[in-house]
């Protein structure tokens, strides 16, 4: 037999087992016609192809480039590319690949829909809505692009176009789990979580189709907390947290992130700080504001409520301290022997480098306005900002830690190792111990000029607990603070899970919500007691 047939019929098989989704035995006869023929493009192709099916993104990025440079036209290649690029975070690359499709075949659905995505990511909703309404528009039956316009509605709290777009799937659907899901949460959105409930119980997806079980599995939890119906809730809540971990937690690790503060306690050290040279406040620039607390503490309530006062505006969830510390990292000595002796030119490069973060966050730079960086989770890294910016101010928000956890339990996160323990009960109760333990070390060694907000107090007394925040950052009081519910309203994506509660008026239902899951948190509360007395609850 002939090359040329050998590789044809090679190719042939490989397709075949493709197709049926074989894909170890597909990449096996993809590579053995490689071997043979090594610029066979058909089969560099489907290579890159299976390569983004089975997650190997880097031979899918190499397998689709050498496509493109012999095709250039090849839109499934640019369109997986882009795939590829999303993959990777590099969502201008995404964007380009995605462009390039639509620009040689303006009517590829898959690569609408992707374009829509990569704008979701970028926190460009109605970008993101625009292309999802266009793929649906060529493809009235393109469920994905259903999906994403519910699932980008619901999250930028538009319930009005939620109820359209379900509306609108509804009508070329007889009967899909994926609609009865958003109709089930829309229902919950409307506070109807009885016939949310009923409606989700109703449906059950396949385990290829895990990403919408955790989804409903999740929304069923939330219904039941509202209803009273504690154990079914905590149920649902661990069922979802296990199918997360299931799919999810191969790519974090929990651990790494407890030794980051495991090294900082260590560090950061009263006998460690008395040998730390001076330094002098070396540049004229206001000194930085920071918002921190454990997560699900009031963090995003607290945020929206400041960025209503007119003279202040809250960066959120941006990573400036971050890469803060990579500045640090970059200096010759070891990660934390920089911050010792660390000098002040250094000092005024590192703040260069952080203000012009944060300033780039900004759209319109206003020297009257306060501006505060957000990050809840940066309360573990003030043992360095505190180095660079001495005179820095800390909101920190505290909420009672048994609701705090609870809370970390039940809240659907974007995993990432810090969030990777909130996974179960135990795990999410030791990260706040050691969280707190090292925020009490810092403000045992180091002069910080901090103001504590108790969630609780937020709720039962608002206008004294908010004059008390503007009184720490020498603010005047106005009456726009009152109306934070229109702020929040008006903001296209609160990038926290919080996004839906801070658009509801004041509530206190999630205060002491602990008790109702005494049964559950028995385990937990041996861990958390001396934190509850030190914070007075």
């Amino acid at each position: 037999m002939s090359k040329n047939m050998t590789v044809e019929k090679t190719f042939a098989s490989a397709i075949q087992n493709h197709q049926k989704n074989n894909f170890k035995a597909a990449e096996d006869l993809y590579n053995q016609i490689l071997e043979i023929d090594p610029n066979h493009i058909k089969t560099i192709f489907f290579l890159g192809t299976l390569s983004v099916q089975t997650k190997n993104f880097d031979r899918a990025k190499q397998m689709l480039q050498k496509t493109i440079q012999a095709q250039p036209n090849n839109v499934d290649a640019y369109n997986n590319l882009g795939v590829v690029f999303k993959e990777f975070e590099e969502f201008q690359k995404a964007k380009d690949c995605f462009e390039k499709v639509i620009q040689i075949q303006p009517k590829h659905v898959d690569a609408l829909n992707n374009l829509g995505n990569v704008f979701k990511q970028l926190n460009e909703p109605q970008k993101a809505i625009n292309y999802y309404q266009k793929a649906i528009e060529i493809e009235p039956s393109y469920i994905n692009a259903h999906q994403d316009l519910m699932d980008v509605c619901e999250k930028t709290n538009q319930i009005t176009e939620l109820k359209d777009a379900v509306s609108n799937a509804r009508t070329f659907f007889k009967d899909n789990s994926i609609i009865k899901l958003y109709e089930g949460i829309l229902l919950s959105r409307n506070e109807k979580f009885v016939e949310a409930k009923n409606y989700l119980e109703s449906i059950l997806f396949e385990t290829k189709e895990i990403k919408n079980e955790i989804l409903r599995v999740s929304t069923l939890a939330k219904c039941y907390d509202r209803i009273g119906g504690t154990d079914k809730a905590f149920n649902y809540f661990k069922k979802a947290n296990l199918l997360t971990q299931s799919t999810k937690m191969k790519n974090f690790d929990k651990n790494k992130y407890l030794q980051e503060i495991k090294i900082r306690k260590e560090f950061f050290k009263k006998s460690n700080i008395e040998k730390w040279p001076a330094l002098k406040q070396s540049d004229n620039r206001p000194n930085p504001i920071f918002l921190i607390g454990f997560p699900r503490s009031g963090t995003t309530l607290l945020d929206t409520i400041l960025r209503s006062h007119p003279l202040i505006e809250v960066v959120e969830e941006q990573f400036m301290v971050e890469q803060l510390i990579n500045s640090l990292n970059q200096l010759p000595n070891s990660k934390f022997e920089n911050i010792k002796e660390i000098e002040n030119e250094q000092i005024i490069k590192i703040r260069k480098t952080y203000f012009e973060s944060l300033e780039s966050q900004i759209q319109n730079k206003n020297n009257t306005k306060l501006y505060i960086d957000k990050l809840p989770l940066n309360i573990i890294h003030v043992g360095e900002i505190v180095r660079i910016f001495p005179n820095a101010k800390f909101i920190v928000s505290l909420r009672h830690p048994c609701d705090c956890v609870l809370s970390c339990f039940m809240q659907d996160f974007e995993l990432n190792d810090a969030m990777a323990n909130f996974l179960n009960l135990d795990d999410a109760a030791h990260l706040y111990d050691a969280v707190m333990n090292l925020w009490t070390q810092y403000t045992s060694i180091f002069s910080i000029n901090y103001h504590e907000v108790k969630y609780e107090n937020l709720i039962e007394n608002f206008e004294p607990t908010v004059r008390s925040i503007l009184n720490f950052l020498e603010l005047s009081w106005d009456d726009a603070v009152l109306n934070y519910l229109i702020t929040a309203k008006k903001r296209d994506r609160i990038a926290t899970p919080s996004y839906y509660q801070v658009t509801k008026p004041i509530y206190s239902y999630a205060i002491g919500r602990w008790q109702r899951y005494k049964k559950q948190t028995s385990n937990i509360y041996p861990i958390l007691e001396g934190w509850i007395k030190k914070f007075n609850y």
